[in-house]
């Protein structure tokens, strides 16, 4: 298990910049006019497709980057559900007014930790495999990062949840490792060693985004 985690951490973070790149360039097809995604594998393929010319753009600097991941976010994932799910038994017998708080700290930790991870692109590919059809409203597109290094690709799969509003990615699976599962466990732990509560696992949330801040000169 220990070996399987070490490894799984591994995949997992040579990936995220994937759950950047697809949140970042939601606005940009929206913005040059393109048709809304009729399935989810188009809807990821539109994405990504569009992933490398921007990423090869060093115009942006590390603000315009986060600012446009935050607002491209909410686009692209379900960020209620997402926070539902990854607080797990914690989320029932909360406050409403926690859960919105929680929610607003998730979203702007999310946009910190992944839109750092621009930087460490360099030159891999995604390409989108195959889709397939998990339920009426549910649907994984399944996908491969192709090292520059001539390594093997690496397998990550979307899930993509549709209703009248569009698509949305609820989660995104790396090998076979869930990061969404990946969050709810490592906040389970914050929330162990915080009281044992949202409250509790909100202020270390809280904290970890002024160290950021302080860290990035603001």
């Amino acid at each position: 298990m220990v070996a399987r985690s070490a490894t799984a951490g591994g995949l997992l973070r040579r990936s995220l910049f994937v759950l950047g790149v697809v949140v970042f360039f939601g606005s940009m097809l929206g913005k040059a006019g393109a048709e809304p995604a009729t399935d989810a594998a188009t809807f990821v393929n539109d994405l990504v497709s569009h992933a490398v010319a921007v990423l090869r753009d060093h115009q942006l600097t590390d603000q315009d980057r986060e600012r446009k991941f935050h607002a491209l976010l909410d686009a692209n994932f379900d960020i209620p559900r997402i926070s539902r799910f990854v607080l797990g038994r914690y989320w029932n017998g909360t406050s409403e007014q926690e859960q919105r708080v929680f929610e607003q700290l998730f979203e702007r930790w999310t946009v910190r930790i992944y839109s750092s991870r621009f930087k460490e692109y360099s030159g891999e590919t995604i390409k989108v495999t195959g889709s397939r059809a998990e339920s009426e409203t549910g649907t994984t597109v399944s996908s491969e990062v192709i090292p520059i290094d001539s390594g093997p690709p690496i397998k990550v799969d979307w899930r993509v949840r549709h209703d009248d509003g569009g698509f949305k990615i609820i989660d995104v699976t790396v090998e076979g490792v869930s990061l969404a599962l990946t969050q709810r466990e490592e906040f389970a732990a914050v929330i162990g060693r915080n009281g044992g509560t949202i409250e509790g696992l909100n202020k270390a949330l809280q904290d970890k985004l002024a160290d950021g801040q302080k860290s990035a000169g603001g």
